[in-house]
């Protein structure tokens, strides 16, 4: 099993991940290519999240 620091810097990671994406939704306007393709990077960080969690719980 990871030791519960690098677990948490995983978990940071990817947050700020999903803050970094999210901010470049927002900024799109109405670049819809950017705005979907970054949905697309989003439902990855989900998983990502998702993985993280499964680690930290078992």
């Amino acid at each position: 099993m990871m030791d519960d620091a690098k677990i948490a810097e995983m978990d940071r990671k990817v947050e700020a991940l999903r803050e970094m994406v999210q901010d470049l939704i927002d900024s799109a306007g109405d670049v819809e290519a950017v705005k979907r393709n970054a949905k697309r990077i989003l439902a990855s960080v989900k998983m990502l999240e998702l993985n993280v969690c499964d680690i930290a719980t078992t």
